[in-house]
């Protein structure tokens, strides 16, 4: 179905002056297709309308009732419907249009101008003039709104506290349980620590006592090292008197050979004695025997002094052990002095005759 054609009439408002009457014709109750597009002005220039602001018409009817409508705007210019109450009356209605802030701090008020609405043919009685305040309810369906908004956010915002307490009160426990867990790791570390500063203790009281003993064995170390060089020296010093020894026993050797071949040569020389004491007279006998005699025992001693005794002790603890060896022959010697070898150690050796 087609709709009507809305009827829009076009005025121009100073929104300071004198009343405007006649500008606005209507029918008394027409509805939705009356309609006036007011342009306010201010000394003939545009007044335009700040954004966020509301737009109000007031209507005082023929037969003294109000409406107080809203109204679209664009600008400098107001869009006012002519409602089926706005039009209940025959008669002439004096209106204005008001603009307001959106926070009501400020207020302004066009001038008045008059609509003509005249008198319908219809059944008076079908039309019930009353008061509309259509901005009025728009305003108590927005505060209904408001409300019933406010309340559903209030509900949401009381399901998200009750949320957000619920997951305080979990992070509290957690918070709790954290804490235990962190307070119990702490007394795990005290603990530990107080471990550790008695093992480190422990370690340097170890560490003190090894040093110690390493200082106790580095010094016995030396020690020993010095008795290893003074046995090293005595060893040397024991091996030079063993070869001394050994060239002493291998010359004594030698010596006795010689001995041995000198007893063979008085023996025979003995021999040859008898022989000569049996050709010889008695007297001069007997002075030979005797002088044979004495030079048997002399060979026999020369003999009996080839002995080599030997020391096994070290140098330093080997007593004097001297060797007498009697060189002399049984024709040149007078005396019972020959050679005394002392056999001591070489560093306490006296006699080196």
């Amino acid at each position: 179905m087609a709709a009507l054609t809305k009827l829009t009439t076009n005025i121009n408002l100073e929104m300071s002056g004198d009343t405007k009457r006649y500008m606005v014709s209507a029918k008394q109750g027409d509805k939705a297709t009356r309609y006036i597009i007011a342009k306010l002005l201010n000394n003939g220039a545009e007044y335009i309308i700040p954004t966020g602001s509301r737009a109000i018409v007031n209507i005082k009817k023929p037969d003294g009732k109000y409406v107080y409508n809203s109204c679209t705007y664009s600008g400098a210019d107001v869009m006012v419907e002519l409602t089926n109450q706005a039009l209940a009356a025959s008669g002439t209605a004096y209106c204005d249009i008001e603009i307001r802030t959106s926070d009501n701090a400020q207020v302004i008020t066009s001038v008045s101008f008059t609509v003509e609405i005249e008198e319908s043919m219809r059944d008076e009685d079908a039309i019930i003039s009353s008061n509309e305040w259509t901005e009025l309810e728009q305003k108590i369906g927005d505060y209904i709104k408001n409300i019933t908004d406010t309340d559903t956010v209030m509900k949401k915002s009381e399901a998200v506290r009750v949320s957000a307490e619920n997951a305080r009160v979990s992070a509290e426990n957690e918070r709790i349980t954290k804490e235990n867990v962190r307070q119990q790791n702490e007394n795990t570390r005290i603990q530990q620590e107080l471990k550790r500063q008695q093992d480190t203790s422990q370690a340097i009281n170890n560490a003190q006592v090894a040093t110690s003993a390493a200082s106790i064995a580095a010094k016995e170390c030396v020690d020993i090292t010095s008795q290893a060089e003074d046995a090293l020296q005595n060893q040397e010093q024991l091996e030079a008197t063993l070869n001394t020894a050994t060239a002493i026993r291998q010359e004594v050797s030698q010596m006795q050979q010689s001995v041995e071949a000198a007893k063979q040569q008085v023996e025979k020389n003995k021999q040859e004695i008898d022989d000569t004491i049996n050709n010889s007279l008695l007297a001069s006998a007997e002075k030979i025997l005797e002088s044979v005699q004495d030079y048997f025992k002399r060979a026999e001693a020369l003999y009996s002094s080839m002995y080599l005794e030997c020391d096994g002790e070290t140098p330093y603890l080997r007593a004097l052990t001297p060797i007498v060896i009697d060189g002399a022959t049984p024709q040149v010697r007078n005396t019972d002095v020959g050679i005394e070898f002392d056999g001591g150690t070489p560093t306490s050796r006296i006699l080196a005759a």
